[in-house]
């Protein structure tokens, strides 16, 4: 359906790193035309090499992004809400660099590019703006790439664990989003090391429980534990 930009969606727009600073009027005239698609779990999106007709913002939910090497799928970022995807190879040569399928349901907000780009043609201001916080993005991406050289398995999965915390400090519990399996590739690493890791954090007070729960017993402590440099 034609999306009819609610105060609910602009702000989510407001929070993703694309559209983040720009005026409200600002935001609604660069996705004119829009619509929202509601997608079911494993339903593709795009394939690496399509033409970006339209780049989605993810408004809830979960999308895979991977990549096909050898044969083998291999998965390179699971977005989130607030994600926006395809903007890069928008910008880029016109075609999309992953595959996206949706997980467990997704809503997207589905953006026309080529109107979107017809539009800021005479904003050189936005697309400074949007330069910057590409920019941004890439390095923050670098860093993510040098955490899975230089984190354990482990510093990799207690990192992720608190990427879904909200609380600074205390106990928590929380669920992991999707199948662990997924999570793993995520990671970079196995089923089996995932597993390992698991029980190594144990030893920092995080406990595995049923149905995909993890008791954190003290977030500062994991916290530390994920910056540490050298671990027995």
């Amino acid at each position: 359906m034609t999306a009819t930009l609610g105060k609910d969606v602009l702000l989510q727009l407001q929070f993703t790193p694309l559209f983040s600073g720009l005026q409200e009027g600002d935001i609604r005239d660069l996705v004119a035309g829009a619509v929202i698609e509601a997608h079911g779990h494993e339903a593709q999106l795009y394939a690496a090499g399509d033409p970006v007709e339209r780049f989605y913002v993810v408004l809830d939910g979960h999308v895979e992004l991977s990549i096909d090497a050898e044969g083998r799928r291999s998965v390179v970022e699971v977005a989130r809400k607030g994600t926006v995807l395809g903007d890069a190879a928008m910008f880029g040569d016109g075609r999309f660099l992953m595959t996206a399928r949706a997980l467990t349901g997704a809503t997207l907000l589905a953006v026309p590019a080529e109107s979107f780009l017809a539009k800021l043609e005479a904003r050189f201001d936005i697309i400074t703006h949007m330069l910057s916080t590409m920019s941004f993005r890439l390095r923050m991406l670098v860093r993510q790439i040098a955490e899975l050289k230089l984190k354990t398995t482990a510093q990799r999965l207690g990192s992720f664990l608190l990427s879904m915390v909200e609380a600074e400090e205390g106990a928590v519990s929380v669920r992991f989003p999707y199948d662990k399996k997924l999570v793993a590739d995520e990671l970079g690493m196995k089923p089996e090391s995932l597993s390992r890791a698991l029980a190594k954090l144990a030893k920092v007070g995080v406990e595995s429980k049923a149905d995909n729960v993890v008791r954190i017993a003290d977030i500062e402590r994991l916290r530390d534990f994920c910056v540490e440099d050298d671990l027995a």
